[in-house]
């Protein structure tokens, strides 16, 4: 069985990087990447259960969603990011729409005026900072080599240069911080029922979290979190910032 140790997984950010409405959790990244090792989803979260610590009651990887390093001379920079839409071929384009009485192949014109195969310039929020930084529960090399294989390119449109990654680092540490984190605060989509379960320990919350207990969202607190996988899953949850900092 290996050996699950607390872990910081640090990126260093190239370009700008383009997210969506929700942050980029660690199991999530890791799902992502076993997909791309073994070519099958089932597979790939086999493999993630033998990555990562797994908490069965609550249904969590030990986890963390994306934080910004950031350092006393650079911080996080909201930038606006352009880039023009790939064209869409309809198969009519693409295959000849007839053959002539001598054998030549006839294609379609291609309308780039209007339609599917229109050129669009699309405009997109992004951030900048020096690192990209996880916190995590798991079996350390395995996950370095998976994202050093796996892991170029980071978070919304990476295939046009969003997210690239310069280098990928990743160490051991002392202590878990993939669900509460140095600052004290929460690093990821926590489920009520764990957050309830703390207090019960006698354990302190983040500020202002226990106001949120009684309101949870319905959340994916675990990989997979697209939602049209068979095994997408959701629970009444309090949600992590999208845009968290830690210091590098």
């Amino acid at each position: 069985m290996a050996v699950m140790s607390p872990f910081e997984l640090v990126f260093e950010l190239g370009s700008n990087i383009t997210l969506r409405n929700h942050a980029i959790h660690l199991d999530g990244l890791l799902s992502n990447a076993c997909y791309r090792h073994t070519g099958c989803s089932e597979k790939a979260l086999t493999l993630l259960d033998d990555l990562l610590l797994f908490d069965a009651k609550h249904r969590m990887y030990h986890g963390s969603a994306m934080a910004f390093g950031v350092t006393p001379e650079q911080s996080i920079t909201a930038r606006t990011r352009h880039y023009v839409g790939v064209m869409r071929l309809r198969d009519d384009t693409v295959l000849p729409s007839k053959i002539s009485p001598s054998g030549t192949e006839q294609y379609r014109k291609i309308t780039v005026n209007g339609g599917p195969e229109r050129s669009r310039l699309n405009k997109y929020q992004a951030f900048h900072s020096p690192y990209l930084v996880f916190h995590g529960v798991g079996d350390i090399e395995r996950i370095d080599r998976l994202v050093q294989f796996h892991c170029s390119r980071l978070g919304v449109n990476a295939n046009s240069g969003s997210g690239t990654v310069n280098h990928v680092a990743i160490k051991e540490i002392d202590q878990d911080f993939s669900c509460i984190d140095a600052h004290g605060q929460i690093a990821r989509n926590l489920p009520v029922s764990w957050l309830k379960a703390r207090i019960n320990t006698g354990s302190t919350l983040p500020p202002d979290t226990a106001l949120n207990l009684d309101n949870g969202e319905t959340l994916p607190v675990c990989a997979p979190y697209w939602h049209s996988h068979c095994r997408f899953t959701t629970t009444e949850a309090v949600a992590v910032e999208k845009i968290r900092r830690v210091i590098i």
